[in-house]
């Protein structure tokens, strides 16, 4: 490979003005109660959230994951605006009951270990129960965790070459670590089959996935002990965390199957919900959802986003749901995604109703 010129990635003016700005409009927003015109078509009865991992400082780990005082701020806002924090199955009922409260459901993605050592003193304080959805590699410690790999090399190192990029990076500073990290999984999202390129950057760097995962994740003890809290129900996420569009028909159903399975041995129990991983990019058409019903799901969440509604009852494998998760302001995001606000923005001002294209029943 021909030798990059080194750079140093900086956010730019326009960016972090228009990042200041979206933060100022979503606590107008929120704290105006103006959401309530959007909710009013957008609302739905009830909303799934999505949380990966807590942090008491995002800033550390360079703009990732959700301050957990940011989820006491959304749980509080959920119990004042008198919505009911519910399991799946729960959500799922009141969906086909007309006179049900409104609720929330609380899922939380990968299984890590903040998600018991945060995130659960919290929830019982509010007596919130949440859905963790985990891969069967976060607990066999051999799954291709490349976000981690590339969060801790530009967290810990100040020059960084990714050869599969292009790029020499130099990051001195916490700034141009945070555009850094973030140019390398925007090229990553860009297509999901550069997440297995990686590997020989991580080794040059000295960066063992393994590593990061045992440190990162709940392993299998704890996430016995998880699922038998009453709060907490552990859900699948496919064996190697894979983007599912990707694979073949028989490739995609032993991801699918083989993680149910092996949770399901370890938990002695069914195991009837399931999250795609990485959401709209595991999604192909009809083909996934139809292989989530044939594996004995019984539910299958998204990542796009929106409200649940009495049609969603029809199409539980691709159930929308709300990300939680902004550094700036979490709480005024989450209200206003709760809202409906980014389905409006998403459908541009279209059908309320996402995740219903090409729905399986």
């Amino acid at each position: 490979m021909v030798a990059q010129p080194t750079t140093t990635p900086r956010l730019s003016r326009t960016d972090r003005w228009k990042r200041r700005v979206k933060t100022l409009g979503l606590r107008v927003l929120s704290a105006s109660g103006a959401t309530r015109l959007v909710a009013a078509r957008y609302g739905g009865r009830g909303v799934i959230l999505m949380f990966h991992d807590f942090t008491h400082d995002p800033r550390r780990d360079l703009d990732q994951g959700c301050r957990i005082g940011d989820f006491e701020r959304i749980l509080a806002h959920l119990r004042k605006s008198g919505r009911d924090i519910v399991t799946l199955d729960e959500a799922q009922r009141r969906l086909r009951d007309p006179a049900a409260r409104r609720f929330a459901v609380l899922t939380f993605d990968d299984g890590y270990r903040s998600n018991i050592d945060l995130a659960l003193p919290v929830m019982e304080r509010f007596e919130a129960p949440a859905t963790i959805y985990v891969p069967t590699g976060m607990i066999a410690r051999d799954i291709n965790a490349w976000w981690l790999g590339l969060t801790v090399l530009f967290r810990d190192r100040e020059l960084i070459d990714i050869e599969p990029m292009g790029v020499r990076y130099a990051c001195p500073d916490l700034g141009s670590k945070i555009a850094g990290l973030r140019r390398a999984l925007a090229w990553v999202w860009g297509d999901f089959r550069r997440a297995e390129t990686l590997g020989p950057t991580f080794a040059r760097h000295g960066i063992d996935l393994a590593d990061i995962v045992e440190r990162a994740a709940i392993d299998e003890a704890g996430m016995v002990a998880a699922d038998r809290h009453p709060l907490i129900e552990i859900g699948a996420h496919t064996v190697s965390h894979r983007a599912l569009s990707l694979l073949d028909d028989a490739d995609v159903r032993a991801e699918m199957s083989d993680n149910k399975r092996f949770l399901e041995e370890r938990l002695q129990r069914e195991v009837p919900h399931f999250a795609y991983p990485y959401g709209a990019p595991s999604l192909s058409g009809a083909r996934e959802p139809r292989i989530a019903r044939e594996a004995g799901f019984r539910s299958a969440v998204t990542t796009s986003p929106g409200c649940l509604f009495r049609e969603h009852v029809d199409s539980p494998f691709t159930l929308p749901r709300q990300n939680a998760e902004y550094t700036e302001d979490g709480a005024a995001y989450t209200a206003c995604g709760m809202a409906g606000l980014f389905r409006a923005l998403a459908s541009r001002g279209g059908s309320p109703l996402a995740g219903l294209a090409g729905a399986v029943t």
